[in-house]
C-alpha cells in the first residue's frame, strides 16, 4: 500500500472482502472516507485497468452514480466511499437495467482518444485468459471453445458507447439518495449488447424481461437486442469460466473452480460444440 504520496490525515485503513481483483481498502481519514483500488498483477492478469479507471471516473465526476476521483499514484488510486449498503439481489433487477441505460446514455465529450479507441473486445479478453492459464487449467474442453471463438468474427452490432462490463447487483450501492456504481475497472468503450448479456449472466436474471425494460426505456427494437443478446451469450459464458478458473489459479479457492464449471455448463448447452 503506498498511500503517504497522497498526504491523507489516515484515521484508519481496514480490508475490504469481495471481488478478485481488488484486494481494496476503506480508508478513513480526516478529509473523508475512501477507497483505495490497488494496482496489482492479479487485476492486471484478470483485464483491470487502474490507468482506464481513472480517466473513465474523472471523466464523469459530474455523474451521480459514479465515485469521484481524489487521487492516484503508480500503485493505485483513490476514490470516493459510497455511504450505504449493497441492494439485494431481489430487488436490483429494474435498478440495474436502468444503470445500465444511463451509462450507455453518457456522452463521450471528456474522453481522450486513447479510451475512445480502445474498445472492448469479448475475443481478446478470452484468449488473454486462456493464455494466462496454467496447462494444467487448461482443459481439452476449453480448448475446442478457444479454438471456436479465436475463428469467430467479433462485429460490433450496436454503436459502441461507454459500457460497464460489471454491472452486478453485488455492485451497486443503495445511498441516501439514490444508487451508486461502483468497481469501473472493466469499463471500456464497447458493443452495448455485449454490456447487457453480461449483466443478465452476471445476475442470472431473466433475459427476456431484462432485454424487455432495456429497450422499453431506451425505446428500441426489442427483437433485434434479443437478437444480439443470444448471440453474445456464449462468448460472454465462455469468458466468465475461463475468468472463475483464473480466480481459481490465483486464489486456490474451491468456489471458484465450481463457478467455472457452472458457466462451462451452461456453454455446453448453448453451444454444444463437443460430442459426447
Amino acid at each position: 500500500m503506498s498511500l503517504n504520496t497522497l498526504k491523507l490525515d489516515l484515521i484508519h485503513v481496514e480490508s475490504l472482502t469481495g471481488g478478485l481483483t481488488n484486494a481494496c481498502l476503506k480508508v478513513e481519514a480526516k478529509e473523508g472516507t475512501f477507497v483505495w483500488r490497488p494496482v496489482s498483477e492479479q487485476a492486471k492478469v484478470l483485464g483491470a485497468n487502474r490507468d482506464k479507471e481513472q480517466v473513465i471516473l474523472t471523466a464523469l465526476q459530474a455523474v451521480s452514480f459514479a465515485p469521484n476521483v481524489y487521487g492516484s499514484n503508480d500503485e493505485g488510486l483513490l476514490v470516493e466511499w459510497f455511504k450505504g449498503d449493497v441492494i439485494e439481489l431481489d430487488k436490483a433487477k429494474d435498478v440495474a437495467v436502468e444503470l445500465l441505460v444511463s451509462v450507455h446514455q453518457l456522452a463521450l465529450d471528456g474522453f481522450n482518444d486513447e479510451v475512445k479507441n480502445d474498445v472492448m473486445s469479448l475475443k481478446s479478453r478470452i484468449l488473454s485468459y486462456w493464455s494466462s492459464l496454467e496447462p494444467e487449467n487448461q482443459t481439452s474442453e476449453m480448448q475446442v471453445y478457444v479454438d471456436y471463438f479465436s475463428q469467430e468474427e467479433e462485429l460490433p452490432l450496436f454503436t459502441p458507447c461507454l459500457c460497464h462490463f460489471d454491472i452486478g447487483a453485488y455492485n451497486i450501492i443503495v445511498k441516501e439518495k439514490g444508487y451508486g456504481l461502483i468497481d469501473w475497472e472493466y469499463a471500456s468503450i464497447g458493443d452495448p449488447s455485449q454490456d447487457l448479456a453480461t449483466m443478465i449472466i452476471a445476475n442470472q436474471f431473466d433475459a427476456d424481461e431484462v432485454i424487455h425494460r432495456y429497450c422499453l426505456l431506451r425505446g428500441f427494437d426489442e427483437n433485434k437486442w434479443k437478437q444480439a443478446v443470444n448471440k453474445w451469450t456464449p462468448w460472454v459464458c465462455f469468458m466468465g469460466a475461463l475468468w472463475f478458473s483464473l480466480g481459481h489459479q490465483l486464489l486456490k479457492d474451491a468456489c471458484y473452480q465450481e463457478l467455472a464449471e457452472r458457466e462451462m455448463s451452461k456453454l455446453k448447452k448453448l453451444m454444444p460444440l463437443i460430442k459426447k
